[in-house]
């Protein structure tokens, strides 16, 4: 079989041609452009400036939601409900004895309108720290499918499902995009204290511009028409908090949730947490444009080349604005504020030029206004380099390109222990 045109659509898919395209150039190390625009306390839809935490919360919060789903993301359902349909042990010493190895078959149901609409069944594996049910847990979404994010023979693959580990493509795409790209180092995490819980996004709305739009329609049917329809960033950002719902049934205790996604799952992680307050944390690694980077005199990747390449990524409202991204009403400072006084990383490469740190940093800037509300010190830097992993808006970057390396995952175990 030649392995070739596999290998080709692999990088593709994985985004090398847009949202991971490396460059040679490096992004700046201090913040370089305008600041984010309108300031986030300030006149806003017809609403004049606020300066009050609970002005944030009652005011502002509520139409920058509304905003953020009408201009960029597209609407969430009215409601949903989710049915957990089996939950099993596949292997209680997992990780050499270290983790106990779960998995839950779940369905969904989501309004819009007057329409009840379902999921295909899907899938999470959850790997917990053994002796700590109540660990917090990262919740994961790849761009490999779950066997792939957690390699064990026990987890449940379709007959004849593809996947990113073995052959010549898996080592080209760690060689592209770093060792980590398609399975985080689990035992690392245990060993940390932290449990690990993935779902492969693509097994309810698929990555795919056809057949994902398709799905997204179906999933949205009976939305009202003066409404924007979601797109797949919405739809798995809505995932995270299914997961969360899932591993909340079983366990009576609070814990925290931490969701975490590269690229454009980095963006759905963010989403997640604007709009589920049950999110404890967030790590948004490289989630450039649509995620952390402004769509204001930004670098990298434009409205128009993300909307052309990945149509069902947004609400089709998005595309709009190529081009004319200046007359955007709101900006994603908007969605890092939402998030305020949660935790946030944003990870960053200095080469990935594409995804543009500057513009994210420039976002928490932005943004921090609103964790001071809150109480928080917020960003603790004034350059990109010398990050602060206590930090509740903490930026890194580091050498090289768009993937996720070696140096990723000590950074990100970093600033979990900082704050959980």
């Amino acid at each position: 079989m030649n392995r070739l045109p596999f290998i080709l659509l692999l990088v593709a898919a994985l985004g090398l041609t847009s949202c991971a395209k490396i460059t040679l150039a490096w992004a700046d190390l201090k913040p370089d452009g305008p600041q984010a625009a309108p300031p986030v306390l300030g006149d806003f839809q017809g609403q004049g400036s606020i300066e009050t935490l609970e002005a944030w919360k009652s005011e502002r919060a509520p139409i920058v939601k509304e905003a953020l789903q009408e201009n960029i993301y597209g609407y969430f359902p009215d409601a949903y409900k989710l049915t957990v349909l089996s939950r099993e042990v596949l292997d209680g010493e997992a990780y050499n004895g270290a983790g106990k190895l779960e998995e839950y078959k779940l369905q969904a149901s989501l309004t819009f309108g007057d329409e009840v609409n379902e999921t295909q069944a899907f899938y999470m594996n959850v790997v917990s720290p053994v002796g700590r049910n109540n660990a917090p847990v990262i919740l994961i979404q790849t761009f490999c499918p779950r066997w792939d994010t957690i390699p064990h023979p026990a987890v449940y693959r379709p007959e004849d499902a593809d996947g990113c580990s073995g052959g010549a493509a898996t080592g080209i795409m760690k060689y592209v995009f770093g060792r980590y790209i398609a399975t985080p180092p689990v035992e690392m995490i245990l060993a940390r204290g932290y449990a690990v819980a993935t779902i492969f996004p693509s097994e309810f709305a698929p990555d795919s511009s056809e057949r994902g739009l398709a799905v997204l329609k179906e999933m949205s049917a009976g939305m009202p028409a003066q409404k924007q329809r979601w797109g797949a960033i919405a739809a798995w950002a809505w995932g995270y908090s299914l997961m969360i719902d899932a591993l909340a049934q079983d366990n009576d205790a609070e814990r925290d949730y931490i969701t975490w996604g590269h690229s454009r799952y980095g963006k759905s992680a963010l989403l997640a947490a604007a709009f589920d307050e049950r999110v404890s944390g967030v790590i948004a690694h490289q989630s450039g444009t649509g995620g952390a980077s402004l769509n204001r005199q930004k670098k990298g990747e434009s409205v128009e080349a993300i909307t052309e390449s990945y149509p069902h990524w947004f609400a089709p409202a998005y595309k709009q604005f190529a081009g004319r991204e200046e007359e955007m009403s709101v900006d994603q400072h908007h969605l890092l504020a939402l998030i305020a006084p949660r935790p946030v990383l944003l990870g960053n490469a200095r080469r990935d030029v594409w995804s543009d740190p500057n513009g994210a940093f420039r976002a928490a800037l932005g943004a921090d206004p609103v964790y001071e509300l809150y109480g928080s010190q917020g960003l603790q830097q004034k350059r990109l380099s010398k990050w602060s992993p206590a930090a509740d808006l903490a930026f890194w970057i580091r050498p090289g390109t768009h993937g996720v390396v070696k140096e990723d995952w000590p950074a990100f175990l970093e600033f979990l222990d900082a704050h959980f």
